[in-house]
């Protein structure tokens, strides 16, 4: 059995991918396992993200330890929103001369690849945030809010026309915004509303309607 280790930046990361994703990967023989690193958001401070060097230093002690193992493979989830800027981050000039998210996503993925150079990694940027994957299907947010059939119905109209990944990175606009406007208390409850509606959204629904997302089970699968 092959073994997939994903970086991740909290415990919603952590649950989401052991609740919805590792049920698919080992009926595939690969063994996923969620880790996390340490970000401002854990440590109370504001800012973009985490240090960059927090990732890498994490990622490199992890493949020094399974350098010499084929069977073992490598992977990160980080959001673009807040994407790390600081410490010896890939987020340069480069990138910010780029207007879309997908396609900032894409050069931080081939940023990150470049950096390890090793051939078991797959990186992946998360647009723009976990969130949007619950705005794919809004309305089993219902699930864990059964009494907020209003409030989810006008976070239905205003994000309507939009796709998921294309639900912007800014302060007032990214998808964890939306959803704490029309659900302020979504804000303390992403861990346990955010993983129970995504497994109830459940892996096919998220892979059909956001399609980088996709793009990087379809590679991992692959390994």
């Amino acid at each position: 059995m092959k073994r997939l280790f994903i970086l991740v930046e909290g415990e919603t990361e952590e649950r989401f991918l052991r609740t919805v994703i590792y049920p698919h990967f080992i009926n595939l023989g690969i063994h996923m396992e969620a880790q996390s690193w340490i970000t401002n958001r854990k440590l109370g401070t504001s800012g973009g993200g985490s240090s960059f060097d927090l990732i890498e230093n994490h990622l490199r002690r992890l493949m020094s330890r399974y350098k010499n193992d084929e069977s073992v493979f490598f992977s990160v989830m980080i959001d673009l929103y807040k994407f790390p800027r600081q410490g010896n981050t890939i987020y340069d000039d480069d990138v910010l001369r780029i207007n879309t998210g997908k396609d900032k996503a894409v050069l931080l993925q081939r940023k990150m690849w470049n950096r390890f150079s090793n051939k078991n990694f797959v990186p992946y940027v998360q647009l723009h945030e976990f969130e949007a994957l619950l705005l794919s299907k809004p309305t089993e947010l219902s699930v864990f809010y059964t009494d907020k059939g209003k409030e989810i119905q006008a976070l239905i109209k205003e994000i309507q026309g939009l796709l998921p990944e294309d639900i912007n990175e800014t302060p007032e606009g990214a998808p964890s915004k939306r959803i704490i406007k029309h659900i302020p208390t979504y804000k303390h409850q992403k861990t346990s509303a955010g993983v129970t509606t995504a497994a109830r959204i459940g892996l096919e629904h998220l892979r059909d309607t956001c399609s980088h997302f996709n793009a990087w089970i379809t590679r991992l699968e692959a390994i």
